[in-house]
């Protein structure tokens, strides 16, 4: 029997093509047998503004999970554990389900690697062979980013991306303006999956700003009403008459959407759910409520976007459009092999486990202190990596 020896975390500080630099741990997760799971704990460069002691936290989980078996046998005691010790927050960006996601996933890809599996083979195969995939663009903030991210739109459309996911919320006149002039500019070539608002509106005000933009054509409004706000998101749903997406953090909130009729897609991320382990849950309760879900972001570096990929492949009830890109918004990663995205399309890795390999000099010369530097708040909500205006 394979056991748990220990666990060891890299931290690492990648910066994105627009210049944030976002902090990320890898996990290695050793075994008895010499085989080692990976992990990713994925950016941590979200609010609340602190960030964990990576060493103390290394030792924690080595105390916490050595000895256990790696394989099935002992799955249900490493997930009891780890909820145990690190009880979940209920917020979108809640660290400790970022930790719990790290070595969730690290169990996953050493218990393929031991069966020369595939993670998707393990959750029973793959009922898709890629995922489909929207392509971020981020929140106009001055009337310059209109005819900045046209121009990225043109670009990613010359590289076979046509699905994109706007986000919005802060400059309603400027998002406004942006979506009737990509529509202008590219008509019917570029299809918008979703307008993001990232719980920054209130609902009224949210699903006026959806009646007055209908016409540009969207399939989802995402997150358009406060934090946990289910009236509010019903509401929306309701009133605009377009479908809405929401996070699920755990099974409480997920059921509780459910029962309203509040949404209808679940945003499955991994990163705010604790791995795949539970994500596994909240599908089976949209499947069970007649909701769909879509695999969601916080755009992973490879390892946490192969962990999403397997996943969603696997996964029956996730057939709308997914939104991992964050290997392409990244200037480097820590893996041998870059990720296929294809035809707009993200492909599985193909090998046992979560199919991706630790590159160490890659690793070593992304290796960084998690840190606060040069960050304003508006960035870390809106992830563009621009200085904030005086």
């Amino acid at each position: 029997m394979t056991m748990i020896t220990g666990v060891r975390l890299t931290p690492v500080a990648i910066p994105r093509s627009t210049g944030l630099v976002c902090g990320h741990v890898i996990v290695e997760l050793d075994t008895t047998d010499g085989v080692t799971g990976l992990g990713e704990m994925s950016d941590f460069q979200h609010l609340p503004r602190f960030h964990v002691d990576v060493p103390e936290l290394e030792r924690t989980l080595t105390e916490l999970l050595a000895g256990l078996p790696v394989g099935v046998e002992g799955a249900n005691e490493a997930e009891r554990r780890l909820a145990e010790s690190f009880p979940l927050a209920g917020s979108l960006y809640d660290k400790t389900s970022v930790i719990r996601c790290g070595v969730d996933l690290a169990l996953w890809d050493v218990r393929g690697k031991l069966a020369g599996l595939s993670v998707s083979d393990l959750l029973g195969g793959a009922v898709r062979e890629s995922l489909p995939v929207a392509y971020p663009i981020f929140r106009q903030q001055s009337p310059d980013d209109i005819d900045a991210n046209l121009d990225l739109v043109a670009d990613r459309l010359d590289r076979g991306f046509t699905l994109f996911r706007v986000y919005v919320g802060r400059r309603l006149d400027l998002d406004e303006a942006f979506l009737r002039r990509l529509r202008d500019r590219f008509g019917d070539r570029v299809a918008v999956k979703s307008l993001d608002f990232s719980n920054l509106l209130d609902a009224r005000t949210a699903a006026r700003f959806v009646e007055r933009t209908r016409e540009v054509g969207y399939q989802l409004v995402e997150a358009p009403a406060y934090e946990r706000d289910t009236e509010g998101l019903a509401f929306v749903r309701s009133r605009t008459l377009v479908p809405v997406s929401e996070h699920v953090h755990d099974r409480r909130w997920a059921i509780e959407l459910a029962a309203a009729r509040a949404v209808d897609v679940f945003n499955l991320g991994l990163f705010t759910l604790g791995g795949i382990t539970p994500a596994r849950s909240m599908a089976a309760i949209a499947e069970a409520a007649g909701l769909r879900c879509l695999i969601g972001t916080t755009q992973e570096l490879a390892i946490g976007t192969a962990a999403a990929a397997q996943f969603g492949v696997a996964t029956m009830i996730a057939d709308e459009p997914a939104d991992p890109v964050g290997p392409l918004l990244y200037t480097t990663d820590v893996v041998t092999t870059e990720l296929d995205y294809s035809s707009g399309e993200l492909h599985p890795p193909t090998g046992p486990g979560l199919g991706v390999t630790l590159d160490p000099e890659r690793l070593a010369a992304a290796r960084g202190p998690l840190r606060w530097t040069d960050t304003a708040v508006t960035d870390v909500v809106d992830r563009t990596g621009k200085k904030s205006r005086s």
